[in-house]
């Protein structure tokens, strides 16, 4: 039997069977797939592995998708988080494991902008990955310190154009999204904000507590505590609707700024060449976990919109977000390190 007849015959085999039962295929389709029926990695613990520390969205989503996801693998998931370098050390640590479905990285958007935020990476980004699936996307709310004088983003622009690089915003890291945002919104207000990077959406949220910075393009969840408890202020969301937990709080596009958006998201990849079972394995799995009432709940709380996507829809998610946030950067003249 030809490889791509065993392959489809495995394909329909595992949909038709529990999740993490194996089908019994014969010995000549095993040569053909290159391996045997254990391959797909029951059994051994799972590393997921996380570009940004503990506070951020990504350990967030991270945290609330591991008890079900244990249980839908039969596997124990221990969440590694390895910050720095914008996602640099979590995705090359991924790039170099082995294929076989027990090191997966659970990327942020700056997976699609590290290509070209670093003039060298230590991976090639639409080689070194395979595609499992995007967990969700959310916008941003421009979050403040409630010491500064604006309510707004006319507010704030003003501000800005006032006293010109008078404006400190912070970002997850060079090459992040709400960097790119912040500067976008800039480029189009015509004014100049200065960038303070940190290693992660935790520690810039405390910048913002801590009045080291005036503001953050953060996404929800990681403020909404902070909202809640008055120690922190929203000025605008970059969606194309407003939140429908905060909905007294406008757009970026209702606020004079026309066509404005900005989608964070989140998606797990594996090490190039992960067998296409083990692929649908773990993308079963995380969708089924995703999905649980408890899941969705919890993340639509916090902002958050569920995916849960083919693996193919997430590869091109990573090429759209990749040429729209470099054409932003080459615009907006950004200088990465």
């Amino acid at each position: 039997m030809s490889r791509p007849e065993c392959t489809r015959l495995r394909r329909l085999l595992l949909k038709s069977l529990p999740l993490g039962a194996m089908p019994m295929i014969s010995t000549p389709c095993l040569a053909a797939l290159g391996g045997d029926a254990t391959a797909s990695g029951a059994g051994r613990t799972i590393a997921m592995v996380l570009p940004f520390p503990p506070g951020g969205s990504v350990d967030i989503v991270a945290r609330q998708l591991q008890p079900g996801l244990k249980g839908a693998l039969g596997q124990t998931v221990v969440i590694d988080n390895k910050p720095g370098a914008g996602g640099l050390i979590a995705s090359g640590t991924v790039a170099r494991a082995k294929p076989d479905g027990s090191t997966l990285l659970m990327a942020f958007d700056t997976h699609a902008i590290n290509p070209f935020a670093y003039k060298r990476l230590p991976y090639d980004t639409f080689r070194d990955f395979t595609p499992i699936t995007q967990l969700v996307r959310f916008p941003l709310v421009i979050a403040a310190n409630p010491s500064l004088p604006a309510s707004n983003v006319k507010e704030l622009v003003a501000m800005a154009r006032e006293k010109p690089e008078s404006i400190h915003y912070a970002s997850s890291g060079i090459g992040s999204l709400n960097q790119l945002a912040a500067e976008a919104l800039a480029t189009e207000a015509g004014v100049r904000l200065l960038h303070v990077p940190y290693k992660g959406g935790g520690p810039a949220v405390q910048a913002v507590l801590s009045n080291e910075v005036d503001v953050f393009f953060s996404s929800y969840a990681a403020v909404q505590a902070h909202v809640a408890a008055k120690t922190v202020k929203l000025l605008g969301v970059t969606g194309t609707t407003r939140l429908r937990q905060f909905p007294q709080l406008p757009t970026v596009a209702e606020q004079g700024y026309r066509g404005f958006e900005a989608y964070s998201w989140i998606g797990v990849f594996g090490p190039a060449g992960l067998p296409e079972p083990t692929v649908t394995r773990l993308h079963d799995a995380l969708v089924r976990s995703l999905r649980q009432q408890r899941v969705v709940d919890a993340l639509a709380m916090q902002g958050f919109e569920i995916v849960g996507g083919s693996p193919a829809e997430l590869a091109s998610l990573v090429r759209r977000e990749h040429d729209k946030w470099q054409a932003v950067a080459r615009k907006a003249n950004i200088q990465f390190d």
